[in-house]
């Protein structure tokens, strides 16, 4: 009687186990798929780009076996790159123009290339928006000398950027008081008159944006010298028309580049594993192209590839060829065989 009931006992004791739901502390799942748990680095909570990686990383995580993604609030483009390109990170995403320098060992990556880099596909627009307030005697670049100014976060791409614009019209950090904020305080900054402007690189009407201008009397400050477009090559010009902010009733004149999705070689990601995801996003985009309204309009197929400055996965590439999309060569990495 005893054996017996010692038997029934360890029975029950596992029947307990193993109908157990959930995912156990081994990453496994009912004790079969070994789930493997990643990070897609996106940017502040403030924008477009935080929203969509969190939707993109459950739509990976619903659509893929085995994966389980999370999207992860950073400082954007340079913090992805270096985490990325140090097995940190899994995916991410980089202005375009970062991208570039950091493949290419340029600018403050030439001590770190990134040639581990790989792309997967393009995103949003990022736009250069220099805002300073309607009074301000601010109304070009070389008028920030002396003046308090807003650069975003040190380190970021954002930051790299507004340096890259002071440079080419004559001005360092030693020139002004640089005060490395993110774009919402520098919203709340500006409008509290703490700082006199503020350069980011931002969504077109993003909620920061927004906020400030429905709240403040603000002026834009345009970039329209050919000049300008011919040293950075990796920016083209957009017209922002008159009144898509409020109180600013001018068209005017801002460099634009892509945002792209990235990965690197030492994500831990197979080349089937990157296949899987780049057809998860794209074929049940419905679930996550709702994030923004920036989102909604630019994250199309047909611009997949679009401004796309390095080279892909190959993972990627398998996905794209099967669609029939027409791959630049430039875009095939040194490890592609055909």
């Amino acid at each position: 009687m005893k054996k017996i009931v010692m038997i029934i006992s360890v029975v029950l004791l596992a029947g307990g186990f193993a109908f157990s739901s959930g995912k156990a502390e081994d990453g496994t799942q009912d004790g079969k798929i070994k789930i493997r748990r990643y990070s897609i680095g996106t940017a502040g909570t403030a924008g477009s780009l935080y929203p969509m990686g969190v939707a993109m990383a459950e739509t990976i995580t619903n659509h893929v076996e085995g994966l389980a993604f999370t999207g992860e609030a950073t400082a954007a483009s340079v913090e992805n790159i270096r985490n990325l390109t140090s097995g940190n990170l899994a995916m991410g995403i980089s202005q375009s123009e970062i991208a570039w320098l950091a493949y290419n060992a340029k600018g403050d990556f030439a001590k770190r290339p990134a040639k581990d880099l790989r792309a997967l596909f393009s995103t949003i627009y990022s736009y250069v928006q220099v805002f300073t307030l309607a009074d301000s005697s601010v109304y070009a670049i070389p008028d920030m000398k002396g003046k308090s100014i807003g650069v975003s976060v040190a380190g970021s791409g954002g930051e790299m950027c507004a340096r890259m614009i002071l440079n080419y019209f004559g001005l360092t950090y030693d020139d002004i008081k640089p005060q490395f904020i993110p774009e919402s305080e520098a919203v709340t900054a500006l409008k509290d008159r703490k700082i006199d402007a503020f350069i980011c690189t931002h969504p077109l009407k993003s909620a920061a944006l927004m906020d400030l201008t429905g709240s403040a009397k603000v002026k834009m400050l345009s970039f329209e010298e050919p000049a300008f477009y011919k040293e950075f090559p990796f920016w083209t010009q957009y017209k922002i028309p008159s009144g898509t902010y409020a109180n600013v009733n001018n068209v005017v004149t801002v460099p634009i580049s892509r945002v792209n999705m990235f990965t690197s070689l030492k994500s831990g990601l197979s080349e089937e594993d990157v296949y899987n995801i780049v057809k998860a996003i794209w074929e049940n985009r419905d679930e996550w192209s709702k994030a923004s309204a920036a989102v909604s309009r630019q994250v199309v197929f047909d611009a997949a590839l679009t401004e796309i400055p390095i080279p892909l996965h190959v993972g990627a590439i398998k996905y794209f060829l099967e669609k029939g999309v027409s791959i630049p060569s430039s875009l095939y990495p040194p490890e592609y065989k055909k």
